[in-house]
């Protein structure tokens, strides 16, 4: 096989040859539901999704684990919700009520909402709730050991520290049997299952059994290279705050070397994904957040997926709401054109890229290339005709304009529909005032007044023209309008500023013929006529 030119090839390359004798390659992801579980949160998703359907193309065995680390501790209340959940900090999050009451708990409602929203993402994924292996007691000889060798482990982290761990420090934190809280302070280790605890909420000691009960659980970063360890993981990667030197992946590799004695996964430091203002996205903020459902409303799955195949993990990029939505649209489909049409990208290297780009983008691939008309031109047209003609007469209208020169197949025309609906909801949600089309039934007297007698003239000629024709393309209406206009004696400028005031109150717009033939010939007439 040749030398891999995709990042998520070479990386399923690199891990190929580090773990030769394995017969099954674990990669890894997840997070911890402290919060909503938001778009950004896809960065770590896709990534390892990537190297997946890398390592599969290599023919090898892949599991895609992502873990829900809802046993961790609630650290802090978020400003979505109620200041009365003070009182549950420090539970493990999946014994934290959920505030909505639509689920049975503060994990969980996270937790479904993102699982229900990446569905349709073509991702071969199996969830894991840490709560429930600690609940089994999964860990129990990991964590016995990492006990047993705390000084080792304690070594490592206090090479990172700028206060040194005590020697009596345990790897390890326990939830008080009667108040579930984690303001406990370990007494005594027996050596073996048994720990002797303090809880300061309850004022009482207490033994715990941590093979026999849920109540334990490691440090973050004696956490991370146990559960390395116990799952046999070949590739996880990790944002660049635990990239840092010194940082948790840094503890990490060594703690599963020197403590477990299994080398540490392959590692790819994937980088932010950011709010236009460059802002970091944070879950426990109400502020700066998209959920993947909102990124949905406006980005088919293939379309994101596209969004990070583009951009190499460890670069740093904004998923765009703004203009910028319509160059990526345009983007996608020009890889797309070069996927089906590789004979219109000369350079080998940048098509096999591009290959490569479109493959991992769209997963199932069409047999034959879709018809995609211009994002930004449904946008226009789809706030120009109600919902219901969206199947019929925006169709004809595209085939006017020359946005589609074939018959469409149900399963064409359901994804120039389903880009319909993209571009309606981003045309009114998030564009830019330009993109955004309120047609005018009539035109208001102070409109009027706008207008020279000439320019009035040429208008209601525009009308009389559309009322006798129908034209087949905008070609032939690019004609006619031309035509009027040389005979107006108006300038070009002139003449099209005049048409926009009419129509869209505005002094410029789309290109004329394509609007008239997107809105309706007829109707703009009648639009024109009221000038009289």
């Amino acid at each position: 096989m040749e030398q891999p030119i995709f990042w998520s090839d070479q990386i399923a390359f690199g891990v190929t040859k580090k773990f030769e004798e394995r017969e099954k390659h674990t990669c890894a992801a997840g997070v911890s539901p402290s919060g909503i579980v938001h778009g950004g949160h896809l960065r770590e998703v896709l990534t390892v999704d990537f190297v997946v359907k890398s390592l599969k193309k290599r023919g090898e065995d892949v599991r895609f684990i992502y873990s829900w680390d809802d046993y961790d501790r609630f650290r802090k209340v978020p400003k979505n919700v109620p200041e009365e959940f003070e009182k549950y900090i420090g539970l493990p999050l999946t014994k934290v009520p959920d505030p909505w009451e639509c689920h049975d708990s503060y994990a969980e409602h996270f937790e479904k909402k993102f699982e229900e929203s990446v569905e349709d993402m073509h991702l071969d994924i199996e969830f894991i709730s840490q709560t429930e292996m600690f609940e089994r007691s999964e860990y129990a000889e990991l964590i016995k050991k990492a006990l047993n060798e705390k000084d080792k482990i304690i070594k490592i982290l206090n090479k990172y520290r700028k206060e040194p761990l005590d020697e009596k420090w345990l790897p390890l934190r326990v939830y008080c049997r009667e108040c579930g809280k984690d303001f406990t302070e370990i007494l005594d280790y027996d050596g073996d299952y048994e720990v002797r605890y303090r809880c300061k909420m309850c004022d009482i000691e207490e033994k715990t059994n941590f093979k026999e009960k849920d109540s334990v659980k490691p440090p973050w970063r004696v956490d991370w290279p146990m559960r390395w360890f116990y799952e046999n993981v070949s590739f996880e990667p990790a944002g660049k705050e635990h990239s840092v030197e010194g940082g948790s992946r840094t503890t990490g590799q060594e703690i599963i070397r020197e403590v477990y004695g299994e080398e540490p996964p392959v590692y790819q430091m994937y980088d932010f994904v950011t709010t236009a203002s460059g802002q970091k996205i944070s879950s426990s903020s109400a502020e700066n957040i998209f959920t993947v459902d909102d990124l949905k409303e406006i980005y088919s799955p293939e379309m994101i997926r596209f969004l990070f195949t583009e951009t190499k993990p460890n670069k740093e990029f904004v998923i765009p709401f703004d203009e910028n939505t319509v160059q990526r649209y345009s983007k996608f489909d020009r890889v797309e054109e070069i996927y089906f049409n590789p004979e219109k990208e000369e350079n080998e290297k940048k098509r096999k890229h591009l290959k490569r780009v479109y493959e991992l983008a769209v997963v199932d691939i069409p047999e034959e290339q879709p018809v995609r008309p211009p994002f930004d031109h449904l946008a226009f047209l789809t706030q120009t005709r109600p919902r219901e003609e969206w199947g019929k007469s925006c169709i004809e209208s595209l085939r006017k304009t020359g946005h589609i020169e074939k018959e469409l197949s149900e399963k064409q025309k359901e994804l120039v529909i389903e880009r319909m609906e993209k571009a309606f909801k981003w045309a009114r949600k998030h564009a830019p005032e330009r993109y955004v089309y309120e047609i005018n039934e009539e035109i208001e007297e102070e409109l009027k007044e706008k207008l020279s007698q000439k320019e009035k003239e040429a208008m209601l000629k525009i009308a009389e023209v559309l009322r006798k024709k129908d034209f087949k393309d905008s070609s032939e209406l690019d004609n006619a309008l031309f035509g009027i206009k040389d005979e107006s004696g108006l300038s070009t400028k002139d003449f099209f500023r005049a048409a926009y005031i009419c129509l869209l109150n505005r002094e410029r717009g789309p290109r004329l013929s394509n609007f008239i033939l997107g809105v309706g010939e007829k109707r703009i007439a009648s639009v024109l006529e009221s000038l009289k």
